[in-house]
């Protein structure tokens, strides 16, 4: 998935994170490899390392607008659908509320009220 990274900080976890849940989730490897790949470009292309991991949104945000371009008649986007068509049986119909990146669990000591 061609993308203009701004922090790689974290891909390779976000990768592997991805990769897992598509094991977990009885996926080919050809299928898992590519949601890890997809999971790391979406992630690269946000500051904070891991916490910048897509959420659902992200992924389903990312596969709506490349369906409508490869209908809209983009050749790269129907080439790139064409090797994602799994998410077709994961992404939601529905919207996606809620979270879209991860929150950050680390607290300052002001958080704590130690001034």
């Amino acid at each position: 998935v061609p993308v203009t990274a701004i922090d790689t900080t974290g891909a390779g976890d976000v990768f592997a994170a991805a990769l897992v849940l598509g094991t977990l989730a009885d996926w080919p490897l050809e299928e898992r490899l590519r949601f890890g790949s997809l999971c790391s470009a979406l992630a690269v292309q946000q500051f904070g390392g891991s916490l910048a991991a897509p959420g659902w949104g992200d992924i389903t945000d990312w596969w709506r607008s490349l369906s409508a371009a490869a209908d809209g008649g983009d050749l790269r986007a129907a080439y790139t659908r064409t090797g994602y068509r799994f998410l077709d049986d994961v992404v939601p119909d529905h919207p996606v509320q809620g979270r879209r990146r991860a929150q950050g669990t680390f607290a300052l000591r002001s958080d704590a009220g130690l001034h």
